[in-house]
């Protein structure tokens, strides 16, 4: 498997949208928007973007969010079954994404939904720490806050 990342383009927006895994979608209608509009959003707002291929077939999307003076970064990241082809190097290339997030960030927040135990398993692996499920959007589904602080040492080789 060769495993290609590049800064996202609007098209990968659309190609995202297009072909979203089943549990991704449902997590983000569980917010009460469509898929397709989370992702332009989230792409707009993001300061990093970046697309990753596995053998040229657009496998997620990622970037980093929020406030351009705060310390806190939200990262989102969406995908699509094509991910599966190719797990160990896209942990690693997730790994290195949220290496250089927390170059941008002193710490990095965002929302999981609870029942999403596919992503949850890889936030863990990433680093990220969870916490207890809390009702959220329209529907009250349970979600979880994942967050991770840049660790004292990294400033310092900064």
């Amino acid at each position: 498997m060769r495993v290609e990342v590049r800064h996202s383009e609007v098209a990968d927006v659309y190609r995202l949208a297009a072909h979203l895994r089943e549990g991704d979608a449902a997590e983000v209608e569980a917010l009460g928007i469509t898929p397709a509009m989370a992702i332009r959003q989230s792409y707009r707002d993001a300061i990093l973007r970046r697309s990753y291929f596995v053998d040229g077939d657009l496998a997620a999307m990622s970037g980093l969010c929020g406030s351009l003076l705060s310390d806190i970064g939200e990262p989102y990241l969406l995908t699509t079954p094509v991910a599966e082809r190719a797990k160990v190097s896209f942990v690693r290339h997730a790994r290195a994404a949220v290496s250089e997030m927390l170059c941008q960030r002193l710490r990095l927040e965002g929302k999981v939904a609870a029942s999403y135990t596919r992503a949850i398993r890889l936030l863990e692996a990433l680093g990220f720490s969870l916490s207890e499920p809390h009702p959220l959007g329209p529907k009250g589904v349970l979600f979880r806050t994942y967050f991770i602080v840049r660790h004292p040492m990294s400033e310092r080789a900064a």
